[in-house]
This record gives structure tokens, C-alpha cells and sequence, in this order.
């Protein structure tokens, strides 16, 4: 999960950063932080950052953490909202905004793991996961988050929006995983590409929305090439018709 948190309070970003840090480890799940002291900053970031979860202080020199939630929600409406401010006066105002939770400073830990559990609530209904063993520990993924995988020296490779996942496993074990999601696309010996994520391709290349590239396998270009622009259709299909990806 991409997360980031807005707010000119130094102590109080690396508060919520502990608090966070605790509930990464408890959930074993990962979430990758951004923070931001002011609200310019960030701004700039939303447009090639995709962030499932922002917190936001309501009290920042220049713009208000109102004003702030409004330009986010313009910019990617997915995005889910928490206010982390001192005062309870501005909840009605924030709520009209449908945020997710109002935090009042100073606020305990039980207080954020209860909007976390909630965020989860709300985009598990919708999201799919992979369930992957990383050393000792088992960790979900959400499928969406995941960019492509590759493999090097027995162990599968996760590269999502936020960090890279290794598990020991083979290829042809991990390959039935993702290979049921029609987004997943086996582009090059044993690397699957989400193709929501290809931005373009150049010869025998796939262009990642993040600048990366990866190869595609010369014995198949026409099959990989003919799966990716049959997706790329029926995506723009569903969209015209209101579906739901």
C-alpha cells in the first residue's frame, strides 16, 4: 500500500509513521511511506503516484488540509482520506468530503489501527490478493498493486507499486497465481507483466507506466503483442460501457 502522510508537524509524522510501523508488522502487510511538511510538495507527487491512503493535517501554512482533500479527489477519486488535526470542529466539513476517519490529535494507536481496520474493510470487498510466504512471515498482495514478477536464483520477484516481495518458489508454482486475472500477461520467459501498468511498447519491449522495461520474448512477440492489444480493447470497451475493471 502507497501511503502518505501531509503535515508541517515533524513529531507528528514520525508518531503516526511508529504507529503505522506496528501495524504493518501485526497485518503483515507492507506500507510504503511518503511524508510530506507541506502541501505544495505533495501536490506535485499525485499525478505519477498512485496513493491508496493519504493523512492529512487540517492546519498547514498556505492551504488547508480541506483544500488539499478537494484537489485529491479531483486528481485520483480512489484515493482514501484521513485527517489527523487538534481540533474536532472541522469533522462536518471533512465528512461531507466522505473521508474515511477524523483523527483529533492527540490520538493512541488504537485509534488509527481502527481506521486502518476499516480501509482494509473498504477496499477488500473490491480488491484480490495473492497470499506469498516471505522468509517466515506470510504477507498478502493485493493483485492491483503488483506491476510484474521475474525470477532469480529460486526465488519469484514481486515488484509493486511500494517495495519487492521475494519468495522461494518456483515459476510453474507461482505461474497458476496469477495466470486466472486477465490483466497478467506471461511477456517474456519467467516474467508475468500487469498490463494496467504498460504504458506502451518499442520494438521488443513493454514500457512501464514507472519508465521501466521488459523484454518480450522474440519466439512469441505476435501472441504477446496480439493478447496485449485484445486487453487494451476490451478495457476500452468496458469502459464505454460503464464496467467496472
Amino acid at each position: 500500500m502507497n501511503a502518505a502522510i501531509v503535515d508541517d508537524q515533524a513529531e507528528d509524522i514520525e508518531l503516526l509513521c511508529s504507529y503505522l510501523s506496528r501495524y504493518s508488522q501485526e497485518h503483515k502487510t507492507h506500507i510504503y511511506i511518503k511524508k510530506f511538511t507541506d502541501a505544495d510538495t505533495f501536490l506535485k507527487t499525485v499525478c505519477r503516484t498512485a496513493y491508496h491512503l493519504v493523512f492529512l493535517d487540517i492546519y498547514m501554512e498556505c492551504m488547508t488540509g480541506i483544500q488539499v482533500a478537494k484537489k485529491i479527489q479531483t486528481k485520483d477519486p480512489r484515493c482514501q482520506i484521513i485527517f489527523t488535526t487538534v481540533s474536532p470542529e472541522h469533522a462536518p466539513t471533512a465528512f461531507r468530503l466522505h473521508v474515511l476517519d477524523y483523527l483529533v490529535k492527540p490520538y493512541g494507536y488504537a485509534y488509527l489501527k481502527d481506521a486502518l481496520d476499516n480501509y482494509g474493510a473498504s477496499v477488500s470487498r473490491l480488491a484480490h490478493y495473492i497470499e506469498l510466504k516471505e522468509g517466515r512471515e506470510r504477507t498478502r498482495v493485493p493483485v492491483a498493486d503488483i506491476i510484474y514478477t521475474d525470477y532469480s536464483n529460486h526465488y519469484i520477484q514481486v515488484h509493486t507499486t511500494s517495495c519487492v516481495i521475494r519468495t522461494h518458489m518456483s515459476f510453474s508454482d507461482f505461474y497458476p497465481m496469477l495466470s486466472s486475472y486477465p490483466n497478467f500477461l506471461w511477456c517474456y520467459r519467467n516474467c508475468m507483466v500487469n498490463m494496467d501498468h504498460i504504458e506502451t511498447y518499442i520494438d521488443r519491449d513493454f514500457i512501464l507506466k514507472n519508465g521501466e522495461s521488459l523484454p518480450i520474448a522474440a519466439a512469441r512477440k505476435r501472441e504477446v503483442l496480439q493478447t496485449y492489444a485484445d486487453y487494451i480493447f476490451d478495457s476500452h470497451a468496458q469502459n464505454r460501457r460503464g464496467g467496472i475493471l
